[in-house]
């Protein structure tokens, strides 16, 4: 297999939030999708064409940490097509140098915990896979950020003429993005994987079977690519963003925080339905304090 690089094709629209006294439209430019894309990563299956080794898009995760613990947040159907012995391939957002990646995985060097009953489509669909601590230091130093699942998050202005703004963002993977680009400068071939920063249209909560999920519909006014189907966002992050204003309503700051996982997508594949926080909250109380005593430390 040769090396491996991923290109975002970032869909970079507007965030609309009704306020109290007026309408907001705030732009989406690097300052949104840098910090956010560095918590991402996607899942990558090898296999064989011939001699050649190849690389196929499983879904995407959220770096997040624990104490201690390391690991990936996806939804349970991802992992489910990943052995438990198999090596798999990390791919993220280019923000890294070199943007060429070739990082593995042996997942028998890690445990995992799902919360789905096996069927399609049904909810939640969660899942938390552990990466050994040596790698998890060695993905932070090369730039990936790991979101801190134990912090509580609350937001507030700081100066009194400040307001807060309230967005959301769907990141992921999409695997019909994927096509084979040059390596005449590399050995081996090269993969260029498609991924998403979509600014939410719409973000509907609502209950399924007394679960919390979110249906979310992307804008597209604004972007160069629209996906025919988002297979490959699967366990990819909807993030909340608390975007800081000034006087004049110019960005000052946009804090992160992690408002579901993405786990299927609706029968004409325009929108995306996710796990809610307090599904998150849930694998985390029953399963993953459980299984990892350095989750406490």
């Amino acid at each position: 297999m040769g090396r491996l690089t991923k290109v975002p094709t970032c869909q970079l629209g507007e965030y609309w939030e009704l306020s109290v006294t007026q309408e907001v439209t705030i732009k989406i430019d690097d300052s949104f999708t840098g910090p956010v894309c560095d918590y991402s990563v996607g899942f990558l299956k090898f296999g064989h064409d011939g001699k050649n080794e190849v690389a196929e898009p499983m879904g995407a995760g959220t770096f997040v940490k624990l104490g201690k613990l390391y690991g990936v947040l996806t939804a349970g159907h991802v992992l489910e097509k990943l052995g438990a012995d198999e090596t798999v391939g990390h791919v993220r957002f280019p923000s890294i140098r070199p943007a060429l990646q070739n990082r593995r995985l042996n997942l028998g060097h890690t445990k995992r915990v799902t919360d789905w009953n096996g069927k399609e489509c049904d909810a939640p669909d969660i899942a938390f896979v552990s990466i050994p601590e040596v790698d998890g230091r060695d993905l932070e130093a090369t730039g990936a950020v790991f979101y801190n699942l134990g912090l509580t998050r609350e937001f507030k202005p700081s100066s009194a003429d400040h307001r807060m703004s309230i967005c959301y963002a769907l990141v992921g993977v999409v695997g019909e993005w994927t096509e084979e680009g040059s390596a005449a400068y590399a050995k081996g071939r090269k993969i260029d994987i498609g991924g998403l920063f979509g600014a939410a249209k719409t973000v509907r909560p609502f209950k399924e079977d007394g679960n919390d999920l979110h249906e979310v519909e992307i804008s597209y006014e604004t972007g160069p690519k629209i996906p025919k189907s988002y297979g490959g966002v699967s366990g990819g992050a909807l993030w909340e963003l608390h975007v800081e204003l000034d006087k004049s309503l110019a960005v000052v700051k946009v804090n992160k925080k992690l408002h579901g996982v993405a786990f299927r997508q609706s029968g004409d594949k325009k929108r995306v339905t996710a796990n809610a926080a307090s599904l998150i909250d849930a694998l985390v109380k029953s399963k993953i304090l459980k299984m990892w005593p350095e989750a406490t430390a």
